[in-house]
């Protein structure tokens, strides 16, 4: 049986899999769904009567929107957020895991701080012992290790290999004009706003150099474009052909996967992932798997890098202290 722990485990390894098309073409972090195939967010009426873009205005816009991308990456490391998880036993099934946590960036990544387990909310106590974790954390980010100093430097690598790979993208997809189209957000919190619709598929011609890179090969996609910001909106994706890793050996992420990111401004200039859904089934060696996860995000806050964040966490564990002395013990925010 596979654990919640080892499930998650495996989203992260295939969120670098199988989305991180996104980083470059859409994210957070990714490849789209057929046309034909409406999926959760709404979809309005294709405007036919604006003119279409050039080719080279295409090309343009979405090198804008990657110089963007990159811009978005940075600044997710000083925005806390937090992030509604729930996991279902395939892709209709029912749900094993409804999970709520406050994720704050810790200079190597991110911590996450449980609020809500299968609706039970976290005991004030154990809150504050949360927080009080993640100021030990930041404290360690100030004043870094040999063991912290050596996950930085995993961590830069990591960023770099993203950073690299959201430029791969542009190359990854032919793209192909689909028009205008007026869509709401996955919440509905935002007025209808008009849309570049683009189709991706892959480019026979490209060669990857990775082997992330090479999962561009297995996928189309249809993408959503802030025109005026060149921001990536929207991305809906299937996987149209098997992921196989070592020649199958290492394990196989299988067709018929599907996949969804949305983005939303959540600073002046600062467009963030508010939704990721993942239905995707695989292999893994001689042990098969399946990721079917929602994620929904908000409640987004710049909190800065360590220094920063270390006198805020700091701070409301103070407030939660106080309060809990006083007799009024609020739990997490």
């Amino acid at each position: 049986m596979v654990t919640l722990g080892s499930a998650r485990g495996r989203m992260i390894r295939l969120r670098h899999i199988v989305t991180l098309g996104v980083c470059s073409l859409a994210l957070a972090q990714w490849f789209g769904a057929p046309p034909a195939r409406a999926l959760a967010g709404g979809q309005g009426a294709i405007i036919t009567g604006n003119p279409a873009p050039t080719p080279e205005q295409i090309h343009a816009l979405i090198l804008r929107a990657i110089e963007n991308q990159h811009r978005n990456d940075r600044a997710m490391a000083e925005f806390e957020r937090t992030e509604h998880v729930i996991i279902h036993k395939g892709e209709n099934g029912e749900i094993i895991s409804d999970v709520t946590e406050r994720i704050l960036p810790s200079g190597t990544g991110t911590m996450k701080l449980p609020m809500v387990e299968n609706g039970v909310p976290v005991t004030p106590e154990a809150y504050r012992g949360e927080l009080e974790g993640a100021i030990v954390a930041l404290d360690l980010a100030m004043h870094p290790n040999e063991r912290y100093k050596d996950d930085l430097a995993k961590f830069e690598k990591r960023s770099r290999n993203r950073s690299d790979l959201v430029d791969e993208t542009a190359n990854a997809f032919r793209v192909t004009w689909a028009g205008r189209e007026t869509r709401t957000d996955w919440a509905g919190a935002r007025p209808p706003r008009t849309l570049v619709k683009l189709l991706l598929d892959p480019d026979p011609n490209f060669k990857p150099v990775t082997r992330f890179a090479a999962s561009f090969q297995h996928a189309h996609a249809t993408l959503w474009v802030d025109e005026a910001q060149s921001q990536f909106a929207r991305l809906e994706g299937d996987i149209t052909s098997d992921i196989v890793f070592v020649g199958g050996v290492a394990g196989k992420v299988y067709h018929g996967g599907h996949f969804v990111v949305e983005h939303e401004e959540v600073a002046p200039g600062i467009w963030l992932p508010t939704l990721y859904i993942y239905n995707v089934d695989g292999r893994k060696f001689l042990f098969a798997f399946g990721i079917h996860e929602r994620t929904e995000v908000a409640r987004y806050r710049r909190i800065g890098p360590p220094s920063q964040a270390i006198e805020t966490i700091r701070n409301e564990w103070n407030r939660l202290s106080a309060a809990s002395s006083s007799g009024n013990t609020p739990g997490a925010k």
